[in-house]
């Protein structure tokens, strides 16, 4: 069955097939703006704002736009990978294609998909999988057996051909044809500025980077339309576990799923009939050392939480690294400047958001107690940000 999911008025105009009208650009250009109000690409678009969206809006109708220079840079937490940053004007027209699209693809996504869905986060995850292994265990009282696996290589080996086949089922208006075919279809390697070093980008695993495979093959990390044209592609193997092997407790977060059953031989199963699928008609893989079968009793990994019997915890890894974090700022507090302060402060609060909703207080404390100052505190007369003092 689809999901209900509630549409705004522009979304639902959007499901029609309407030509492209500026009110939808300039919605776009409010969406991708979110949280980005002090960066300097979006200032500077929104320094000759009214001309700027017009211009996009015209070369948008007239069939003029070009996609700009990317800016590709790599990350090591929490794992090496190479990340592509579209213009801010090149992200605006990402929300254009999402906007009009994601009516039409949201209904149909089963419930218990998550990533990048509104209000279907990891914790969203986390919630459905332990309520399912209640649920199976009748309140872990029965044995039941979980399998996890995920797919191997996911992002760099998703084929731009069999996805955009997918994607026209649903795409009506030439002009979103047109716009759609040829965002998912650049290739960001031609005009692409290189942030971080070279060395950074060596060190990234070949099967992981786009630099090591073909035009027609993998969508580059960091983009909006990349988020959601990969929910896209693997709704086809929810639809193919949901109606064809039948599995009640199934979950997946981007690549990653986990499927809940009383029986081990039914999961192997599973995986093999998997793996089939997503060859033949996806043409990817699953990972053949990350598959995982245990009893549910022992503990079930999934979504950044390790779900145990009426309780769970944070990862150990994700423990590791607030601890990392903090340390570091403890070596030497005065060489943070004001703007990493934030940073830090934010990261941290980041990471108490995720870890209280686990049993984790004696970590809870522990952090507490060192990152205090970064915090603001009440005084007798004002409310002031404590810093460190030099």
């Amino acid at each position: 069955m689809c999901a209900e999911v509630k549409l705004s008025p522009v979304s639902l105009l959007s499901g029609c097939q309407l030509p492209l009208t500026f009110e939808e650009v300039a919605k776009a250009y409010f969406d991708c703006r979110k949280h980005k109000r002090d960066t300097i690409y979006q200032l500077e678009f929104e320094f000759d704002l009214e001309r700027n969206l017009f211009d996009l809006y015209q070369d948008l109708l007239d069939g003029n736009y070009q996609i700009g220079q990317t800016v590709a840079f790599v990350v090591e937490q929490p794992h090496i990978r190479e990340i592509w940053a579209a213009t801010f004007r090149d992200r605006i027209v990402h929300h254009v294609i999402y906007n009009r699209l994601y009516p039409r693809f949201y209904p149909c996504f089963i419930h218990n998909t998550f990533a990048c869905i509104p209000g279907r986060g990891a914790l969203a995850g986390s919630n459905a999988l332990w309520a399912g292994m209640r649920s199976i265990t009748r309140n872990w009282k029965e044995p039941a057996y979980y399998l996890g696996a995920d797919v191997r290589n996911f992002f760099v080996s998703i084929k731009k051909p069999t996805l955009f086949d997918i994607l026209t089922k649903k795409i009506h208006e030439p002009w979103l044809f047109d716009l759609s075919k040829q965002v998912l279809f650049h290739d960001p390697r031609i005009n692409s500025f290189l942030k971080s070093k070279r060395e950074a980008f060596n060190r990234v695993p070949k099967h992981k980077s786009l630099w090591n495979h073909s035009a027609d093959q993998g969508l580059p990390i960091g983009n909006l339309t990349s988020q959601f044209f990969a929910n896209v592609y693997l709704n086809e193997l929810d639809q193919f576990v949901k109606h064809h092997l039948w599995a009640k407790y199934y979950y997946r977060y981007v690549d990653d799923f986990m499927i809940l059953h009383p029986s081990a031989e039914y999961l192997n199963k599973c995986f093999d009939e998997i793996g089939h699928f997503l060859h033949e008609h996806l043409k990817l893989d699953l990972h053949p050392f990350k598959k995982r079968l245990g009893l549910i009793d022992q503990g079930v990994d999934f979504v950044g939480y390790f779900h145990k019997p009426y309780r769970r915890y944070p990862r150990r890894r994700t423990s590791h690294r607030v601890k990392s974090i903090v340390a570091q700022w403890k070596m030497n507090p005065n060489g943070y400047s004001p703007e990493a302060l934030e940073r830090l402060r934010s990261s941290t609060n980041s990471y108490f958001g995720m870890v209280r909703h686990t049993a984790s207080y004696r970590l809870r404390k522990h952090l507490g107690d060192q990152v205090r100052s970064l915090f603001i505190w009440p005084d007798e007369n004002y409310t002031k940000l404590v810093l460190p003092r030099g």
